[in-house]
C-alpha cells in the first residue's frame, strides 16, 4: 500500500513538470507527502505457520510436529515443535487430551561443519553429500551415497545424525560397542568397497567428521570399540571438480 502511494506520487511530479514545465506548489507538496510516506513503517507482514514443510510423525495417541516455520507480523520466520496428544471420550470419540497441545521453540540445529554436495575419493568415486535434515533435538542428518566408481558393482550407502552421544539415535549401539568419542557425529554406513570400511554393514558404527573441504568416515564395523577403516573423501569444486 505505501509503496503504491510512493508511486504515485512520483507520477504525480512527473506529470505536473511535463504539462507545466515549472516546479509548483503541486510539486511541492507531492514531494512532501512522497517523503512523509517514506519515513512510514513497512506494510505488516501476515502472521502464519506452513505444517507443510516441518516434520510430522505420529504414534499411538501422539501426533508431532518439528520445526514447524511460523512467520510472525515483522516477517521474521521462527521454527516451534508442537505435540498434540488425543485420548477417548467415554463414546470412544478421540478428543484433545488435557494440556494439549503443547508448543516450543525448537532448539537449535547441530549442522556442525558438514557441507553438502559432491565429493570425490582418491580413485575418482564420486558421492554425493546430501543435508542438512532436521531432526528432534535440534539434531540433523546428513545422507551419503555413492553415485560414480569404476567398479559396476560397488556400492556405499548411510547417513549420519549429529550431536551428542546421550541421546543420540544410535545411544545404545554405540555404548554397546564401547564408544566414547566425542569428535565425529555418529551413523551407519553398508558398503563392498574393498579397503575403505569393507564390510560394514546396517548395525556398525561409523564416525563422521568434516575438516574443510573434506570428509572422513571412519568405520568401527564388526561392532569394535576401535576404528577398522576409513574413507576420506574431498568435496568437488570449480577448483577441484569431480
Amino acid at each position: 500500500m505505501i509503496h503504491d502511494k510512493l508511486a504515485f506520487a512520483a507520477a504525480s511530479v512527473q506529470v505536473h513538470r511535463v504539462r507545466g514545465g515549472r516546479p509548483s506548489a503541486f510539486i511541492a507538496a507531492a514531494l512532501s507527502l512522497a517523503g512523509t510516506l517514506a519515513a512510514l513503517p513497512a506494510d505488516a507482514a501476515t502472521p502464519a505457520l506452513f505444517l507443510e514443510q516441518s516434520l510430522i510423525a505420529g504414534a499411538s495417541d501422539t501426533v508431532k510436529a518439528a520445526r514447524v516455520p511460523v512467520r510472525n507480523s515483522a516477517g521474521a520466520i521462527k521454527y516451534y515443535d508442537i505435540e498434540v496428544k488425543f485420548e477417548l471420550n467415554a463414546s470412544g470419540v478421540p478428543i484433545l487430551a488435557a494440556f494439549s497441545p503443547q508448543i516450543g521453540l525448537s532448539p537449535t540445529l547441530t549442522v556442525g561443519t558438514f557441507k553438502a554436495g559432491n565429493y570425490k575419493s582418491s580413485s575418482g568415486s564420486v558421492y554425493s553429500v546430501t543435508g542438512p535434515a532436521p531432526t528432534s533435538g535440534g539434531r540433523t542428518i546428513w545422507s551419503i551415497m555413492l553415485t560414480q566408481s569404476s567398479c559396476s558393482t560397488c556400492y556405499l550407502s548411510g547417513s549420519w545424525t549429529t550431536g551428542a552421544i546421550t541421546g543420540h539415535p544410535l545411544q545404545a549401539m554405540l555404548q554397546e560397542q564401547g564408544i566414547t568419542s566425542t569428535v565425529y557425529s555418529w551413523g551407519m554406513v553398508t558398503t563392498n568397497i574393498s579397503g575403505t570400511l569393507y564390510l560394514c554393514s546396517g548395525d556398525d558404527a561409523v564416525g563422521v567428521a568434516q575438516v574443510g573441504n573434506q570428509l572422513i568416515l571412519n568405520g568401527y564395523c564388526h561392532h569394535t570399540a576401535s576404528p577398522t577403516g576409513v574413507v576420506t573423501l574431498n568435496l568437488c569444486t570449480s577448483a577441484n571438480p569431480c
